[in-house]
This record gives C-alpha cells, sequence and structure tokens, in this order.
C-alpha cells in the first residue's frame, strides 16, 4: 500500500488543481519542486499552505501521522489567496494568516468531524470551490495560463518572448511571475522543464534509461544542461537522483498533462 494515493480532482476545479490526495507518511520523504502549492490538512489539526519551493527538501512526521491535501497548479494560488506567492518561496504557512483565524477554525473543525481521509479530501475540495467562488479575479488568470502553455510548447522561451506575447514589459513580466509563481519564469521554466525530464524516466524502463534523449525531450540543451539543473534542484546527478528516487509524486504536477496522460500514469 502506498503512503501517499493523488486522485484526479473534481471536474468543476480540473483546471485549479494539479490533484487531490491523502497520505499515511512515515519516515523520512524527498520532495523534489514542481512549480505547485499544496494545501494540506495534518491530523494534528494544521491546515498549511506548502509554498514555491526551489530545490529539494526532506521532512519526517510523528508515527501515526495522517494528511490530506490539495495540489494547485502553478499561478493559481495567488488569486484565490489574493497574495502574492513569493512571500511563501520555501516555506509553509498556516492557512490563518491567508484567510484569518476564523476561517481556519471553522475549515478545521469541519474536517475534523469527517469520518475518513477521503471525506476530509473532498471537504478540502469544497473549500477551494467556496475560494474560486469568491476570487477577485478569473481562476486561473488567463495571462498565467497563456506564460504556462507558451513554456509547453516552448521549454527555452525568453523572457523577452513572454513578454511580448503579453504586451508588458520585461520588468512588469518578471513582477507578475513572482506573484503568480513564486519566482521569474526562468527558474518557472526550469522547475517545469525538470519535472518533464522526470515524467520521461519514471516512465521508461531502467534498461532504456537514455539521459541524452530524455534531456532532449524535456526541452534541454544537452545532457550537461539537464546535469546543472539536475544538481542545482537536487543536489545529485540525473543518475543519482533516478537510482535514489521512487515515482511518489506522479506527473500530475505537469500542468499540461491530459486526463488521459493522468489515468495511464496512475495505472502504471
Amino acid at each position: 500500500m502506498r503512503w501517499y494515493v493523488p486522485v484526479q480532482p473534481p471536474a468543476a476545479l480540473d483546471r485549479v488543481l494539479a490533484c487531490s490526495w491523502t497520505a499515511t507518511p512515515s519516515g523520512m520523504h524527498r520532495l523534489v519542486p514542481d512549480a505547485c502549492l499544496d494545501l494540506l490538512w495534518l491530523s494534528h489539526g494544521a491546515i498549511v499552505l506548502c509554498g514555491p519551493e526551489t530545490r529539494a527538501w526532506e521532512f519526517a512526521l510523528p508515527e501515526g501521522t495522517t494528511a490530506v491535501g490539495v495540489r494547485f497548479r502553478p499561478g493559481v494560488a495567488a488569486t484565490l489567496f489574493d497574495t502574492d506567492v513569493s512571500v511563501m518561496r520555501d516555506r509553509r504557512v498556516r492557512l490563518a494568516d491567508l484567510v484569518g483565524a476564523d476561517l481556519e477554525r471553522a475549515t478545521v473543525q469541519h474536517l475534523g468531524r469527517e469520518g475518513s481521509l477521503t471525506a476530509r479530501m473532498h471537504r478540502l475540495e469544497r473549500f477551494v470551490a467556496d475560494r474560486m467562488r469568491d476570487a477577485r479575479g478569473p481562476v486561473p488568470d488567463d495571462d498565467a495560463e497563456r506564460i504556462l502553455e507558451t513554456l509547453a510548447a516552448a521549454p527555452r522561451a525568453s523572457a523577452g518572448e513572454l513578454a511580448a506575447m503579453l504586451g508588458v514589459t520585461t520588468r512588469q513580466l518578471h513582477r507578475r511571475s513572482l506573484q503568480w509563481f513564486g519566482y521569474g519564469t526562468s527558474m518557472l521554466a526550469r522547475l517545469l522543464r525538470f519535472q518533464r525530464f522526470v515524467s520521461l524516466a519514471e516512465c521508461a524502463p531502467p534498461a532504456r534509461r537514455s539521459l541524452a534523449r530524455f534531456a532532449v525531450e524535456a526541452g534541454y540543451t544537452d545532457q550537461a544542461h539537464l546535469a546543472r539543473d539536475c544538481r542545482a534542484i537536487t543536489g545529485l546527478t540525473p543518475s543519482a537522483y533516478l537510482a535514489a528516487s521512487f515515482p511518489t509524486f506522479p506527473d500530475m504536477s505537469d500542468p499540461y498533462k491530459t486526463s488521459a496522460t493522468f489515468l495511464a500514469t496512475m495505472a502504471s
């Protein structure tokens, strides 16, 4: 039985959530940044939003801890919580700091009354649906989506090209990117490109893994480019990272995956 169980979000939240999940973590776990943010509830009662990460990090929770969460697609949380997510970079933030103590307390109470992890997960989904209804702007933001779509088709698109597409200056683009994603577009592209490499590698049998081919298909200039980014993000070489990792978090974190790809990943 896996300690982490992701599921496809409800259709109404498909453009907002990469996935919903339940977990019974035990021991040490290593997480790799993917440009997404997670809102999670822990069985000791805390609700936190995990800000955008820039490097892999490890965590361990007390034995018997359970958790449920929802994973926001890149660029979504800024509008849902009316905040600049760059202030949460590499941080975990209490929900009360985002929505106020009263709403956090009510949400914790609702979650505590649910009888199963799955029911608590669905309660968090309803919380997200309520935030969408009350958001001041469109969720997801159209311009943030255009940046993601462009980087999906052209992983090495420059800040100048992205700014021209939106009709803004590169300075304005950088400011908006910090607000939406937590970092500039170059860092965003680096993380999304690395996640594509991970997806390609994890879907291939070990005997057929070719770092050079994966590097090109993921959007790197060459294998050396992949090696530099992998070490910067994970602290390991690509070979060492693949040898030490396992598909804890399937490739749902890539905002460009289709439902068909998601289901195929879950079945593997």
